[in-house]
This record gives structure tokens, C-alpha cells and sequence, in this order.
């Protein structure tokens, strides 16, 4: 079975062509697919394609950009979704200091919030890291434990990051179309990634991989 394990299906590049971006998928050879969220709203539109389509699961959260007009309360709203049959982790969280680094400590306080949830309902959580691995490291060490499992999606760290990753009990990585871009400089780092903890993904529609860069990135 393959499971394209971080695809966001819900932007209209997508959703316009839903039908037929999961035929394409399904003879691909995607059996299961598994959409995480960035804040309410597209956690409300993973949950009704979920039922629409037994392929798809969801996963539910804030994402770090989508925080800076939320409020912490709004984080007990998503509890109506995650007591959902078909949703199966918390995402996509994280910390993201590429795009603004204002609201730095807000991030970490969504991020330990959204990981304190998924211990508390037993879920994994896809992690979401942008110049700020080290960072998200070091607060994931703070929650580790048995009964804390997830994925840092799209990774972005070096040796050192990656073995310290491993070291946490039932985590996992994942690579994204950007490995193939001429100017990645980490191609050393999938190499040494235990294949037992590679998840396959493919966050379209985003990074397609090259020769396809540019194009709209599907499962």
C-alpha cells in the first residue's frame, strides 16, 4: 500500500479537478491519502472530502502562518473534528521563521498547545519546519515519550537534526519534490534516512519535482 502521507487537496488547483486528481492517484497506485489542515476552515473542508471520498483522511490544526490573527482559544473549536472517524493526526503544526519572525513566541505556544491535544487524544502530529528545525527539535523533546508519535514533513535539517529526530521513540520523516531541485544540499541527508522511518509525500500542490517544477503537484 502506498500512502501519500501530506497532500493539501483543498486548494482550487485541486479541488476544481478532485475527481480527477484521485483517479490519477489511485492508478498511480495511491491507495490512501491523508490531507492535513492549517486552521479551521480547511480543517472543516478535509472533514466533508473525507466523507465524500474513502480515500482521503484528515489530519487537523493551525498551521504556523495561519496563527497570527487566531486566537489560543480557538484551539478547543477543534475538537468537534478530531473526535472524527476519519481524522488521524494533528496538523499541520510547527514553526515557521522564514516568512516573519514577529510572533515567534505565539508559534511555539500554538505548537507545545497543538502537541499537548494529540498526546491527550493519542494522535501523531506533522510537523512543520522552516528555518526553525532545531527549535521544533528541542520543543518536541520536551513532549517526547511513548505516547507522542509524528512526522517532521518536507525535512529540512542536517546530520545532526536527523539523528536527533531518530532518537525520538516513533517519529518519522518525510522528503518532498525539493530533493531534486539542482540547488538542494542536503541529498546526503535522505541517503541516511533509515528506510523503516521514511514516509512517502508529496504537499501538493506545492514542489513538484523537477522536470515537472512549476506545474501543480499532485498525490
Amino acid at each position: 500500500m502506498i500512502i501519500d502521507c501530506h497532500a493539501h487537496l483543498y486548494y482550487d488547483e485541486i479541488l476544481n479537478q478532485i475527481d480527477d486528481v484521485l483517479e490519477r492517484a489511485n492508478i498511480a497506485g495511491i491507495e490512501k491519502i491523508i490531507v492535513p489542515a492549517v486552521d479551521l476552515k480547511t480543517s472543516e473542508k478535509i472533514i466533508s472530502l473525507s466523507e465524500k471520498y474513502e480515500m482521503i483522511y484528515a489530519a487537523v490544526g493551525f498551521h504556523p502562518c495561519d496563527i497570527l490573527n487566531s486566537n489560543i482559544e480557538e484551539l478547543k473549536l477543534l475538537e468537534k473534528y478530531i473526535i472524527h472517524p476519519k481524522v488521524v493526526a494533528i496538523g499541520e503544526i510547527g514553526l515557521d521563521y522564514f516568512w516573519d519572525t514577529t510572533y515567534i513566541e505565539k508559534q511555539k505556544l500554538f505548537f507545545k498547545s497543538q502537541i499537548e491535544i494529540a498526546k491527550s487524544f493519542n494522535l501523531p502530529v506533522i510537523i512543520h519546519t522552516r528555518n526553525s528545525i532545531k527549535d521544533a527539535i528541542s520543543i518536541v523533546s520536551e513532549f517526547s515519550g511513548d505516547n507522542l508519535s509524528g512526522q517532521f514533513h518536507c525535512f529540512s535539517g542536517d546530520e545532526n537534526d536527523l539523528k536527533s529526530v531518530l532518537e525520538f521513540k516513533n517519529f518519522y520523516v518525510s522528503f518532498c519534490g525539493n530533493i531534486t531541485f539542482k540547488k538542494y544540499s542536503e541529498k546526503n541527508i535522505v541517503e541516511l534516512t533509515p528506510v523503516e522511518r521514511l514516509l512517502s509525500e508529496t504537499d501538493s500542490p506545492f514542489l513538484s519535482p523537477e522536470p515537472f517544477r512549476g506545474k501543480t503537484n499532485e498525490p
